[in-house]
């Protein structure tokens, strides 16, 4: 074909898109690039280099939007492009990212987006397992000594629950909302005025300091334990056979789309389902502190009164829960709830979108 170039690869020149993103960051348009092509490409054989690069605002402020070679030739338009390469011309083109579509044979373009789009996606997981590789071990190993503490967590949380009533542990919950602070409905206004003073029901803060460790009682039950939800993920990890970095990689190298996508979600589902886990048991330790409870009683009774309210008290570890006047439930909080736990494993502050997209 007559093509005029700038310059011709045989292969996809993948190493030229720090180059390229650097030109239109800091140098000029896409088009000033000294190995991009200014013809229109073929309509056949384009594989997608560099996806929805954008022009930063300093060049952009300089020399003004960038002509796509399809398009609009004379009439710059685009801001968010392509950096394409023909298997067929062997050049490299930059067009708009809305340009092409109806330009390339077979829907070419989309195919070689999505392919692209995937690719990149693949990528960014075999980075992330590839960081992580010793998590699934390291994870199994840290939920074997958490399990028998978060095994307690359920069964304290589920005592409180059931003693508290599942409604009052929600409106304790909703506190949260209000930075803490527990209300109660209380009537104002005139008996028998049927104006602004009338008589009406209004909400308002109880007492001066907020709930502390509400958190634990969100939802007031919970369909699956804690202990469950962090076994279920942990057992898929059990499947992980390699031993050592190199082993991890093959196994990277091995692997289909699917499967790496699901490992590395796998790995983000354990560490912060085990974070969260951590996080209940601190803020129960907060909420069963005798201040705390005794709180959560005063408010109970002045809500509710006396026949309808609730009380929980801890006494050096002895809990009491109480229904009107008569004692509901009594037990010891375990020793496992109030130990102090060794740091989880955490994820790379760079890496914590490792996962399916």
């Amino acid at each position: 074909m007559s093509q005029k170039v700038k310059r011709e690869f045989d292969v996809r020149p993948e190493y030229l898109k720090s180059q390229f993103l650097d030109h239109i960051r800091t140098k000029g348009l896409p088009e000033t690039c000294p190995f991009i092509t200014h013809e229109k490409p073929p309509v056949d054989g384009i594989e997608v280099i560099l996806q929805d690069f954008v022009i930063s605002r300093q060049v952009l402020e300089k020399f003004g939007y960038a002509p796509c070679p399809i398009c609009s030739p004379v009439k710059p338009k685009y801001v968010k492009g392509h950096l394409l390469w023909s298997s067929e011309s062997k050049a490299l083109y930059a067009v708009g990212h809305c340009c092409g579509h109806g330009f390339f044979a077979n829907d070419s373009l989309e195919k070689a987006l999505s392919q692209n789009k995937r690719a990149e996606q693949r990528r960014h997981v075999e980075a992330f397992i590839e960081a992580h590789w010793t998590f699934p071990k390291d994870l199994m190993a840290y939920w074997e000594n958490l399990k028998p503490a978060v095994r307690d967590l359920d069964k304290v949380l589920l005592a409180i629950r059931v003693g508290l009533r599942p409604a009052v542990c929600k409106d304790i919950h909703r506190t949260t909302r209000d930075g803490g602070f527990l209300h109660i409905q209380q009537k104002v206004g005139e008996t028998g005025s049927d104006g602004p003073d009338g008589l009406k029901i209004v909400e308002q803060r109880f007492g001066t300091i907020p709930v502390r460790g509400a958190t634990v009682l969100r939802g007031g039950n919970r369909g699956i334990s804690v202990e469950a939800r962090i076994s279920n993920v942990v057992a898929a990890l059990s499947n992980v056979e390699w031993q050592t970095e190199n082993e991890a990689l093959l196994w990277i190298c091995d692997q289909v789309d699917n499967d790496l996508f699901h490992m590395a979600d796998f790995i983000r589902d354990a560490v912060e389902h085990i974070a969260k886990a951590i996080g209940d048991i601190a803020a129960l330790q907060i909420f069963m502190e005798p201040e705390n409870l005794d709180l959560i009683s005063a408010w109970s009774l002045a809500a509710h009164g006396r026949q309808g309210s609730v009380s929980i008290s801890n006494e050096g570890g002895m809990v009491t829960m109480m229904r009107g006047t008569k004692q509901h439930r009594r037990f010891r909080v375990p020793t496992t709830l109030t130990q102090q736990l060794a740091p989880a494993p955490a994820l790379r502050d760079d890496e914590e979108g490792g996962g399916s997209a």
